[in-house]
């Protein structure tokens, strides 16, 4: 039982924002030695309601990993907030979700277009999120500096935990 308070409206507009500010996440697996392995995913166009969506191929690591651990990590960085999201994936066929998440830059990295057979979908259904968010590269540094001066803990900005 998580401890988590449940998400509110902001802490989820926070959320998608991070997630809409990163280009690319890295999606965690638990391969089938037991280790961890991070793989980088395109992050999708989609609005986050506690779902998160990537395209892979179907012989993937990452698709074949959470097909044997659905347990999974996905971590987003920006410039100044983070944000770590813990979940459950699946691999999903369908045709109209992958044709509304297909892009220019997703032709890129499937040749054989959005009709391709062998390109599925990671649905991520989130379970709890962290993020962290700094008030800017000059404002941690004085925050740090002024810590080291006074010996107290430094202000360098916020973080929340939250079930979504």
């Amino acid at each position: 039982m998580s401890s988590h308070s449940h998400a509110t409206a902001d802490q989820l507009d926070t959320i998608r924002s991070i997630m809409k500010s990163t280009r690319i996440a890295m999606l965690t697996t638990v391969a089938a030695s037991g280790s961890l392995h991070s793989h980088p995913m395109t992050v999708q166009e989609a609005d986050f309601d506690g779902d998160c969506w990537f395209l892979a191929s179907d012989t993937a690591d990452a698709v074949q990993q959470l097909q044997a651990h659905p347990r999974v990590n996905v971590s987003y960085s920006g410039s100044s907030q983070w944000l770590s999201l813990a979940g459950t994936a699946e691999v999903v066929r369908d045709q109209a979700k992958k044709s509304e998440l297909w892009g220019s830059f997703t032709d890129v990295w499937f040749e054989g277009g959005e009709t391709d057979p062998s390109v599925v979908l990671i649905h991520v259904k989130g379970e709890s999120a962290q993020y962290w968010q700094s008030p800017g590269k000059v404002a941690t540094l004085v925050g740090v500096v002024a810590a080291k001066v006074t010996g107290d803990e430094p202000k360098t900005g916020s973080s929340e935990s939250v079930t979504v």
